[in-house]
């Protein structure tokens, strides 16, 4: 029997972002010894109570022999991680990934220097403008660009790194046939041309909010230095950051103004000791002596050679800022014609597609999230906008409402709104 069916039982037993599996790994050294091993000595190794025993107890196969059938036939890559081409830097994590499916090019993760630029949605022209300017220039110089191909920072960062030629690495919070933001996808096409899209989360896995934090340990561990381009206090990306400190990461930032929400983040870490940057340079300068050969800073250029416009535009990028109007965050659906036959569910060789369509706005349930992010979704009222501030209490302070907003927002039940404010979307 295939081993990559007892790899792909076991990361489909395992939830991502626990610890289990490395528990386990140390232990038993191989897959198929975990899927044999009964309950008792699972639990004598990660705890009776661990939540992922009833799966770990589950010996049944078909699952992991239709995800690999898929992954046969639509030219999806596995990398275990037993192979030998596994990133290291991913292996000495607290929470490595049981393994990645990929579409692509891998690169020799364990020789070149990555990158990993992150920011927030909600951006600046100040902040589009540096993050393509330094994705374009650090893969001038020969570095891979890593992210997450979110709207805003990731993406501009992404579509600057192909502008220059460069080669990218974005990690999903989804399956690998989901293409999430949909917008996005004509980026991914563009990424898997030389470069990669990874993810740990099984076909077919939608983007739930909770699944974008624990992908975020992936890409700073993939990188040898990570950079911030803007933020709010709040924003998703100072979880990348906090990552990259943990993992022993440098980690850089861009400063902002002091007046402007987008620069708290970035400031922040400033303040408790990211390197400061103004430009892809200080980067370069910092890493061009450990990667001997692979990095070379003659490549940059003092004024870019393309339009970021006529760029962004290209990759179809959406990275709408609160001044302008160039770039829809919601491109305009193709009208089908008579007699056209409807587009596959899932992912067909050369392109990424969503297998689940956009469902109306509905009332979240225990099923969707959990208890407390549930409580947090009630103490919005029915009707009208409510501060965010407001919705903390004695019970849950703002770090634990905006950990459950960012799930609730990315499940569609609710809509952040400028001003610091949240409304549901019922």
């Amino acid at each position: 029997m295939s081993e990559k069916l007892y790899w792909l039982w076991l990361s489909m037993a395992i939830t991502p972002g626990t610890e289990y599996f490395k528990k386990l790994y140390e232990k038993y050294q191989d897959p198929k010894l975990i899927y044999e091993a009964d309950g008792e000595d699972l639990s004598s190794i990660i705890g009776k109570r661990a939540t992922d025993m009833t799966a770990l107890c589950d010996k049944s196969l078909d699952e992991a022999e239709r995800v690999l059938r898929f992954c046969e036939s639509k030219n999806v890559g596995i990398l275990t991680y037993s192979d030998e081409n596994f990133p290291n830097s991913l292996r000495e994590i607290s929470t490595p990934p049981v393994l990645l499916y990929y579409r692509g090019t891998l690169p020799n993760f364990n020789n070149e220097c990555i990158i990993s630029v992150v920011g927030t949605r909600r951006l600046t022209e100040y902040g589009r403008k540096n993050a393509f300017a330094i994705g374009y220039d650090l893969a001038r110089a020969g570095a891979i660009i890593a992210s997450g191909m979110a709207i805003g920072i990731d993406g501009v960062a992404h579509a600057g790194s192909l502008a220059a030629g460069g080669v990218n690495v974005a990690f999903l919070g989804s399956g690998i046939d989901v293409c999430y933001p949909e917008i996005h996808r004509t980026l991914a096409q563009n990424i898997v041309k030389s470069g990669c899209v990874l993810t740990e989360y099984a076909p077919g896995t939608k983007p739930h909010g909770y699944n974008f934090p624990i992908r975020n340990r992936l890409i700073a561990g993939i990188s040898y230095a990570a950079v911030v381009i803007e933020g709010k206090i709040r924003s998703g990306s100072l979880i990348t950051a906090r990552y990259a400190r943990e993992q022993n990461k440098t980690l850089y930032a861009l400063p902002g103004n002091v007046d402007n929400k987008t620069s708290e983040a970035t400031n922040l870490l400033i303040k408790n000791g990211a390197k400061l940057i103004t430009s892809a340079v200080d980067i370069i300068e910092d890493v061009e002596f450990v990667f001997t050969g692979k990095i070379n800073p003659f490549n940059i250029t003092e004024r870019l050679d393309v339009s970021y416009e006529e760029a962004l535009t290209e990759y179809k990028v959406s990275a709408v800022t609160p001044n302008d109007s160039l770039f829809s965050r919601i491109l305009p659906k193709k009208k089908k014609q008579d007699g056209e036959k409807k587009k596959s569910k899932v992912a067909e060789k050369s392109e990424i597609t969503e297998i689940f369509e956009l469902k109306a706005p509905r009332e979240p349930t225990e099923f969707d999230i959990d208890k407390d992010t549930l409580a947090i979704y009630r103490l919005i009222p029915t009707e009208g906008e409510i501060l965010i501030e407001d919705l903390a209490n004695g019970e849950y302070g703002m770090q634990s409402i905006m950990k459950a907003l960012l799930k609730l927002e990315m499940g569609r039940f609710v809509t952040l709104i400028p001003g610091e404010k949240v409304k549901r979307n019922l």
